[in-house]
């Protein structure tokens, strides 16, 4: 019987997948509660703990090949190195070396010792501050935790949860294998104390639409198994122990986000059209292939960003072109002949020592530092083969290559003479590709608004990325909850700055585009469409909801408040004014 515990008590943490989840609570035990005791054991033992260690890790060694072939199936089979990772540190010979010599020193059981030596290859890692290393820790805990569990209990995690109920997750972290393996056991939410937002287990829990919350303190100390959980990672809370009255309030808005999302999936044939004719292309940003599904769900007309980083940030090693070609292959033909706009690598260099790079300095200031398009013109082999990949993938629909971070004019002349070199060389293989593939640039820099008249005579289209060119323009790192109100798409300086944009593209007849969160917000596609942008390209969860807002909008009526718009020099003007016309299109 559950002890009684105090009334409803509530934690707050940051939100990783959005989302609203109701069920029960299942807390994992962490392995420093699993009960290692230190025991002696006489010389002619050890081998046999030693093969009890091994037998340990063959139950754990079914278990994740298990789950890489999931991945595999589910994601792709380049996706399956997420698992590989940790298969490479469960047969770390070292690992096993040096516990079986703290053994025969110290004439101890197999379960301490392993315990105590990977405890020491995790103190070395801690101290390391990239994400990369933190990713390998996390990585190499999971391992520890299987290997303990198998040893001390005979039993694989897989045996561990069985339930008909609705269960919310709880834990210290988690791994990618962890949601893999829990999402088809009736999880339908998860609540960490760590992780990123940016991290394997963050980005497949978005990929895989389940709600999750991290950051929470003190978390697995104030949750008991059992207790009933209200999961609401859109307002970072959790609720513990609800009352009827709140457990009332959530079902009903669950109840209504389910009839919504109906809703948006009988009108997702529609095109995002104003009552007065204007048309704006509605496009999905899209991280992994598997959410190609989604984008057909809700209607979206096609791909307006494909982030191509995330095989490189999920494996541990650069991928080769074969399985660049093979990912990029899957996505044009998964989207039927819809068009596919692919964005050239884009993270930063804290990222790369994933990549096997061996001259990656910590940066003070990664956002400014060595990423995206600086990395691919300082490393021509890597850039080479993604775009031979994505060039080779052109051959299969409808397909647009836009390059990040462009800063200069000779940036973007150096990319471009890479992309020729690339098609004289496919072009002499006899490889088939589209030669006139459409290329285009994020603008998310002031350097490039200022210049944009140039940029503009070389490129395709042009893509505004409201996210970057926002921070960069407000000085302002929006990760940093000290400044973090300062942050404000909604900024004059902006709005100005996109303005000059389009104003650039309008004069070369090219598209612009906009991609970044603030294009799913209402106020925002009033100024898009006031500015006659051709399209915006939002999570596909937005789609449905964006698309009903521009149908209730008139294009002609909008483009009268732009003059009015463009002379305030306050952000409260601006969003007040936007709010007011906001309100006038719902009331009507």
């Amino acid at each position: 019987m559950m002890p009684a515990r105090e009334n409803i008590s509530e934690l707050s943490g940051i939100s990783a997948s959005p989302g609203i989840a109701i069920g029960e609570a299942y807390v994992r035990r962490q392995d420093h509660e699993i009960n290692i005791v230190r025991k002696l054991i006489p010389v002619e033992k050890i081998e046999n703990e030693i093969n009890k260690l091994k037998k340990a890790q063959d139950l754990v060694s079914e278990e994740l090949e298990m789950l890489r072939k999931k991945v595999a199936a589910y994601l792709g089979a380049a996706y399956g190195d997420i698992i590989m990772a940790q298969l490479t540190v469960l047969r770390d010979a070292e690992i096993l070396r040096e516990v079986r010599a703290y053994m025969e020193e110290h004439h101890v059981n197999a379960a301490f010792a392993y315990r105590l030596v990977v405890n020491q290859y995790l103190d070395i890692l801690e101290e390391q501050s990239s994400e990369y290393f933190k990713e390998r820790v996390a990585d190499i805990r999971d391992i520890k935790r299987r290997v303990l569990r198998a040893l001390v209990s005979k039993q694989s995690m897989l045996n561990s949860l069985r339930t008909e109920k609705p269960i919310i997750f709880v834990a210290k972290e988690l791994n990618p294998t962890d949601i893999m393996m829990l999402v088809s056991e009736n999880v339908r939410g998860f609540v960490t104390e760590f992780g990123g937002r940016t991290s394997h287990v963050a980005i497949m829990a978005r990929t895989l639409n389940v709600p999750m919350l991290i950051g929470v303190d003190g978390l697995t100390e104030r949750i008991v198994t059992g207790e009933e959980l209200i999961l609401d990672a859109e307002k970072g809370m959790v609720w513990i122990r609800p009352d009827t009255k709140l457990l009332q309030q959530y079902r009903h808005e669950l109840r209504l986000l389910q009839e919504q999302d109906r809703h948006f999936r009988e009108i997702s044939s529609q095109k995002a059209i104003t009552g007065d004719g204007y048309r704006l292309h509605l496009s999905a940003n899209i991280s992994l292939p598997i959410e190609v599904k989604d984008m057909h769900k809700y209607g979206a007309e096609g791909i307006g960003l494909y982030r191509t980083e995330y095989l490189y940030m999920m494996k541990h090693q650069l991928p080769e072109e074969e399985e660049l070609f093979a990912e990029y292959r899957h996505v044009m033909k998964s989207v039927s002949g819809l068009p596919v706009i692919m964005r050239t690598l884009d993270f930063g260099g804290d990222k790369l020592s994933a990549l096997g790079s061996n001259d990656i300095r910590c940066e003070s200031n990664p956002f400014m530092g060595y990423r995206a398009i600086r990395i691919c013109l300082d490393k021509p082999e890597i850039f080479y083969t993604q775009l031979r990949a994505i060039l080779r993938s052109s051959a299969y629909g409808k397909l647009s290559i836009m390059l990040p971070m462009i800063t200069h004019i000779e940036q973007l002349d150096a990319s471009l003479d890479h992309l020729r070199q690339v098609k004289e060389a496919l072009l002499s293989e006899r490889i088939p590709f589209d030669p006139d593939v459409p290329v285009g640039m994020m603008v998310e820099t002031p350097s490039a608004v200022m210049n944009i008249g140039a940029f503009a005579e070389k490129v395709d289209f042009l893509s505004i990325g409201t996210n970057d060119l926002t921070q960069y323009v407000l000085a302002v790192d929006r990760g940093n909850e000290r400044v973090s109100a300062i942050y404000d798409p909604y900024d004059p300086a902006l709005i100005r700055m996109i303005r000059m944009v389009v104003d650039a593209a309008k004069a070369r007849k090219i598209p612009v585009y906009v991609c970044g969160e603030m294009a799913a917000e209402q106020r925002a596609i009033l100024l898009f469409l006031a500015m006659e942008i051709d399209g915006i390209s939002i999570a596909t969860r937005y789609i449905g909801a964006v698309r009903e807002f521009i149908l209730k909008c008139e294009q002609k009526k909008l483009k009268q408040i732009l003059d009015p718009l463009m002379a305030m020099n306050t952000r409260k003007d601006i969003t007040r004014f936007l709010d007011l016309q906001v309100k006038k299109i719902l009331e009507q």
